[in-house]
């Protein structure tokens, strides 16, 4: 990363390389590389209308890009294919086209489809565990940054979580509404907000927070 919001191409094609082959490191090290970008992108993304005034909004979409390209498997495995597909293209044209489908799956969840839920805050999740102790039993210090506490409230969901709550939030992480996540996971409509926030409430029982806060 250079000046703000600016992107080192050849830096980002290595590592994203790497992460598509699954190297967990790379992966965090591209997010790590990407973050400012992403804040400036989505907060001057014309889909976040209004939203792009809120810091908070603006952070949970952020967030929602770090579950998308910061895991092994994630993400990251389609970048090669498309890469093949478009030789007159390099990974910033990639990683816009992922900001532009992460914004308006974010901006649908919040003003749409999800209906209801948008009491349900990524960063509020996020901010209950970061002063949680549940932090120690991941056996690592406090994390600094959000980028830090997002990595470590995944890999707690994933030690806590039963298969279909996992499933379900870690989706709804990644920005996609409910009706998406019951598309991808093939279960009937008002399953996915059911299970979103009973592993929400399972992560607050964890975390010593009030479920019915």
């Amino acid at each position: 990363m250079t000046a703000h919001g600016a992107i080192d191409l050849a830096r980002c094609e290595e590592l994203a390389l790497a992460g598509a082959r699954g190297e967990t490191e790379a992966c965090n090290e591209l997010v790590e590389h990407l973050w400012p970008f992403w804040l400036d992108a989505v907060a001057s993304n014309r889909s976040m209308g209004s939203l792009a005034h809120s810091e908070d909004h603006v952070h949970n979409a952020v967030l929602a890009l770090v579950a998308k390209i910061g895991r092994a498997g994630g993400s990251l495995r389609l970048y090669p294919p498309w890469r093949d597909q478009n030789r007159d293209k390099d990974f910033g044209d990639w990683m816009r086209i992922v900001v532009a489908n992460v914004v308006r799956s974010y901006v649908r969840s919040q003003l749409g489809s999800r209906g209801g839920t948008d009491e349900l805050s990524i960063k509020r999740l996020i901010n209950e565990f970061s002063v949680s102790p549940a932090l120690a039993e991941l056996g690592e210090r406090p994390p600094i940054t959000a980028l830090q506490t997002a990595r470590q409230l995944a890999e707690f969901a994933r030690r806590h979580l039963p298969p279909e709550q996992l499933s379900a939030i870690s989706l709804w992480l990644e920005g996609n509404s409910f009706d998406e996540i019951e598309a991808q996971l093939g279960t009937e409509a008002g399953q996915a907000g059911k299970r979103v926030r009973a592993a929400i409430a399972t992560l607050r029982r964890h975390f010593g927070v009030n479920a019915e806060k």
